[in-house]
């Protein structure tokens, strides 16, 4: 069954996106609606397939395990895109929003495959600190994820009006200064949550110093974590300082640091359990 209700919302989201592409070649009405009912339906069967992990594992689906983790931050992304459509549904540039956020969401499904699904059982003690840490962590996460994707639609609409070229099937992206202005509020957003997840995690690991199973500083998901951090508030910092930089150099900036955060994480769950290594996040 476990499969079978993942099979559910991954076939509805691949259907939705393959309808915004036939959209791309030929832009039809019925098929921007076709695509966005059938996101919605992926969106409640995702809603099920996480309440039905819950009471099986009777825990909050962000502490139940890394696949239950992923799935929750999927789930942020579809339902913020699905709310800035509906919110913009009469603006220009936000018909193509799914050929960017539906791909990254079918990702993000399929790693959860790859990713422990076992119940956490170090949750005994500290359940509150350890809610704070994976809700901060999985919103600023889908931060990243949402600047991610901005700063590429940034990239890809600032080439267009450079080149004056126009995407076929009379797609649009929304303007310059509005991508500018997103991508300001996921890094706001998702560096203070980052931060946030980060401290409570290393609250969490000398708080575990005298469990019977404790969190070892070595674990290489904190290892890895902190150093992208790192590179992540220096880059911002340095960002923050230059005023005069562009905006395409920003954009190009975030893409580069919120695709390598993202790579690397996911990374490092897929390695932790396909090779074993001791880490307590896998």
């Amino acid at each position: 069954m476990h499969q079978v209700h993942l099979f559910c919302f991954l076939a509805s989201y691949a259907a939705a996106f393959f309808l915004e592409l036939a959209r791309y070649w030929k832009p039809l009405p019925p098929l921007r609606w076709l695509s966005l009912i059938a996101t919605v339906a992926g969106l409640i069967a995702q809603t099920w397939y996480l309440i039905s992990r819950s009471i099986q594992s009777q825990l909050p689906p962000l502490v139940a395990s890394n696949h239950d983790w992923l799935l929750v931050a999927a789930w942020l992304l579809v339902a913020g895109y699905l709310g800035f459509v509906v919110w913009n549904l009469q603006k220009r540039g936000a018909e193509a929003m799914g050929l960017f956020v539906l791909p990254l969401a079918l990702l993000m499904v399929g790693a959860s495959s790859l990713v422990s699904n076992d119940p956490d059982v170090l949750l005994d003690s500290q359940r509150v600190l350890k809610m704070l840490h994976a809700s901060s962590l999985v919103i600023g996460i889908t931060g990243v994820l949402a600047g991610f994707l901005i700063s590429v639609m940034y990239l890809l609409q600032h080439r267009r009006l450079k080149k004056k070229q126009n995407l076929r099937g009379g797609f649009s992206l929304p303007a310059l200064a509005s991508l500018a202005r997103y991508n300001l509020w996921s890094v706001s957003v998702s560096m203070p949550m980052l931060t946030l997840g980060l401290l409570t995690g290393f609250l969490l690991i000398g708080g575990s110093e005298k469990a019977s199973r404790p969190v070892s500083w070595q674990d290489p998901i904190v290892i890895g974590f902190t150093i992208v951090w790192l590179g992540m508030v220096l880059s911002f910092g340095g960002l923050f300082k230059k005023r005069s930089m562009q905006g395409r150099q920003i954009a190009l900036m975030n893409a580069w640091a919120f695709g390598f955060l993202i790579i690397t994480l996911l990374g490092l769950q897929i390695l932790v359990n396909l090779t074993g290594l001791p880490s307590q996040h896998g």
